[in-house]
């Protein structure tokens, strides 16, 4: 498998090193960048989407990104992630622009792009996902959340979408307490 490092400064500081030869652990994590990028490159449903990464994520998986609270488990990538970000946004998608790879780590950069409120809207992003055994264990999401929250403010036709995607959150959150 052919390795790619995008523009990180200096990958060997994130126990990233381009010159390493590739190892089971370093493949795994080539494959899990590759599934990545089929996972998001065309979803065809919430739970299409959720189902294609399941296999790849331990099932105590900890979910990190801006604007929401942690998420922990296979359920709580489904209902608290997957199904609001799609009743948001349900023509997402992704294209993964660069990557880098090394024996418990991926860092892969995208650009995600959808319909919000009938007007498109891109963002882009850089995951950081920690891997165990060949499972994603941890996956940060990094973002400026600016362009979706103007693109949200600024398009009146989203807000009841808006709304549904946060009484979902507050539902399995109320749910999760009992």
């Amino acid at each position: 498998m052919k390795r790619h490092v995008s523009s990180l400064q200096d990958p060997s500081r994130h126990g990233l090193n381009p010159i390493t030869p590739a190892g089971p652990d370093v493949e795994a994590a080539q494959d899990w960048v590759a599934s990545f990028a089929e996972g998001w490159r065309a979803p065809a449903s919430t739970d299409a989407f959720a189902d294609h990464f399941r296999p790849w994520f331990d099932p105590h998986i900890r979910l990190v990104q801006p604007g929401l609270p942690p998420l922990m488990g296979h359920h709580a990538f489904r209902e608290r992630f997957a199904r609001p970000l799609f009743a948001l946004i349900p023509d997402l998608h992704g294209d993964v622009e660069g990557s880098a790879v090394g024996p418990d780590r991926a860092y892969i950069e995208m650009t995600l792009r959808g319909t919000l409120g009938g007007r498109p809207v891109a963002w882009r992003v850089c995951d950081r996902t920690t891997l165990r055994d060949g499972l994603v264990v941890e996956r940060e999401s990094y973002f400026d959340p600016l362009p979706l929250l103007r693109a949200i403010l600024t398009r009146p036709r989203a807000w009841p979408a808006v709304a549904r995607a946060q009484m979902v959150r507050q539902r399995y959150h109320r749910a999760a307490k009992t």
